[in-house]
């Protein structure tokens, strides 16, 4: 069985390697060669990229599909996203039929007892198969390394067979979600929250402040001021664009304010890379947060509107000689010297059209409408050293909300306590993970259980 002369590599440049063509090739490019002429294409892989499987499979003429047979095999990272990856499965299936396919056959490998982890693609080309093997997974971005051989293959062969009849075939159920067993499962059947951080879309600052200068003025912050269109709740009396522009009779643009109704940190627990939620209450707090998002979008597109009217412009600019006309007589009261920006009329003109032209766009809206960011936990076990880290961050956070000093218990220290049993309080952290360890193996959590 011959095996090339060579190598076949993805990311080359990750070690300064340059293709030649003869002894190293782009693995890319070898496998969209393979597939463009393939009569039936095989591939085995631990993870996957379904995105790029359809891309690779896209290379072979469409006139050809119809009689090319497909056979794909992944594997399951996790018991916890077995479904996930049925349902991604499921899609490439469909598209696969969808852009010319006929004869197809999709199964997923489960991780019981260990997770498939095999990289192998075979094409054959009438009568003579091609296989690459090697590190490389489907769709990997990696540097990897895969060695080819051609021709026949009888125990390799068997391989493949074997691994499908041991796969599960996409177009049996979906499986039933499993209950987390292990801590790995666990977090995994969870997200990450980020609460992006508030900005003063609508605040300009005029004046350069001294800290004494700022605290005289905070010293005066319950009188009137009689400064026109200042925002009092910023350092400085800053100059208020709403208020210039006549939209100030509410406010749902403090992302602040919006994100402390929803109580999302109720629901979640501060690790090492932030608060991490169970799925379960994922899906309540998000309905809550997409309906506070909704409202703040379209007051920003509303002041968007009323900026990119002319009269909204002139409304800006008048309001804002006004501001520097009461706002020097007003620092000139507290004994200040009134210290403007460096070309605070230029610097404005620049601060408003930034902002007329930012609520124009979608993706300025939407970014700043966000209260908050849920994300799908990452499998943070490839690096069991910051997996450690980070499972002993979520204890160390429980082990202190669950002081019974702390009278009032967040919604999930109160269910993570109730499945712990009444002797959880007051344990170090080390001892509430091992005793949660103990508990997820013999009786495995619940979604019920999220109360």
């Amino acid at each position: 069985m011959p095996l090339s002369d060579a190598v076949y590599v993805g990311r080359p440049d990750a070690i300064n390697l340059e293709p030649d063509g003869v002894g190293i090739v782009d693995l890319d490019d070898a496998l969209s060669a393979a597939a463009s002429d393939a009569t039936e294409i095989t591939i085995l892989g631990g993870y996957y990229d379904h995105v790029w499987l359809l891309d690779l499979l896209r290379k072979l003429p469409r006139a050809r599909r119809r009689d090319c047979r497909v056979r794909i095999a992944v594997g399951s990272d996790a018991t916890i996203t077995l479904p996930k990856v049925w349902e991604h499965m499921r899609g490439v299936q469909r598209e696969l039929r969808r852009i010319g396919y006929r004869s197809i056959e999709i199964a997923i490998v489960g991780r019981s007892p260990v997770h498939f982890h095999t990289k192998l693609f075979r094409f054959l080309r009438t009568t003579r198969p091609y296989w690459f093997i090697g590190s490389a997974n489907p769709g990997s971005d990696r540097h990897e390394l895969m060695l080819r051989l051609s021709g026949r293959h009888e125990e390799l062969s068997n391989y493949v067979q074997a691994v499908f009849d041991a796969a599960q075939s996409v177009d049996d159920p979906v499986p039933r979600r499993q209950r987390p067993s292990t801590m790995r499962d666990f977090f995994l059947d969870g997200v990450l929250c980020h609460k992006p951080p508030h900005q003063q879309l609508f605040t300009f600052d005029a004046y350069k402040l001294s800290p004494e200068d700022r605290r005289r003025i905070d010293l005066r912050i319950g009188d009137v001021s009689g400064v026109e269109h200042a925002s009092p709740r910023t350092e400085g009396f800053g100059f208020g664009l709403r208020s210039a522009i006549g939209m100030m009779e509410t406010d749902p643009s403090e992302m602040e304010d919006v994100a402390s109704r929803v109580r999302f940190r109720d629901h979640g627990m501060d690790t090492l890379f932030g608060l991490w939620m169970p799925s379960a209450y994922a899906a309540i707090i998000q309905a809550s947060v997409t309906e506070r998002e909704t409202a703040i979008g379209e007051r920003l597109r509303a002041i968007g509107r009323r900026l990119a009217d002319p009269a909204g412009q002139q409304a800006a600019h008048t309001a804002f000689s006004g501001y520097i006309t009461s706002m020097d007589r007003y620092l000139h009261e507290l004994d200040i010297e009134p210290k403007p920006i460096r070309d605070r009329d230029a610097a404005f003109a620049r601060f408003l059209k930034s902002r007329t032209d930012g609520l124009s766009k979608d993706s300025f809206l939407s970014r700043h409408a966000r209260v908050m960011t849920i994300a799908p936990m990452f499998d943070v076990w490839q690096d069991p050293g910051v997996a450690a880290q980070f499972v002993q961050s979520f204890f160390d956070d429980l082990a202190w909300r669950a002081t019974p000093t702390i009278s009032r218990k967040p919604r999930i220290v109160r269910s993570l306590l109730d499945g712990l049993g009444d002797d959880a309080v007051w344990q170090t952290s080390e001892d509430l993970q091992a005793a949660f360890e103990d508990r997820l193996e013999a009786d495995p959590w619940d979604e019920d259980e999220w109360q």
